[in-house]
């Protein structure tokens, strides 16, 4: 059906809608946001891995050395990107920062929910 990494981020998509669906129902605007924002800054990293993977998909040439330097500038981009947008909503004053983080957290147990095996 879908590749892993595609399941992932169809799976962090329906976190983002439940959890702002719930968060807006039981607390408010303000709550849902934020949390909607965490999510949403869990998929943001999730989509540039997707891309970045069928960038290395495209280029069956690269040899492992360079496939493994991809792989190690990733996870530096997906961390500084994740780092910088958090502390962006931080910073914002907008938001609620434990919605915020909560938001971030579950969307990354999106990858749990997502490569569970049946």
């Amino acid at each position: 059906m879908f590749r892993p990494t595609t399941r992932v981020a169809v799976a962090q998509l329906a976190v983002l809608l439940a959890l702002a669906g719930i968060a807006w129902l039981l607390w408010g605007e303000k709550t849902a946001l934020s949390a909607a924002f965490g999510v949403a800054v869990s998929l943001i990293i999730t989509l540039l891995m997707l891309a970045r993977q069928r960038e290395s998909e495209a280029h069956s040439d690269w040899t492992a050395q360079r496939q493994l330097g991809q792989f190690f500038r990733l996870e530096a981009e997906r961390f500084i990107l994740a780092v910088a947008l958090l502390a962006l909503g931080f910073m914002s004053g907008r938001v609620e920062p434990l919605a915020l983080i909560s938001g971030f957290v579950l969307g990354q147990m999106g990858w749990m929910a997502a490569l569970k095996k049946p």
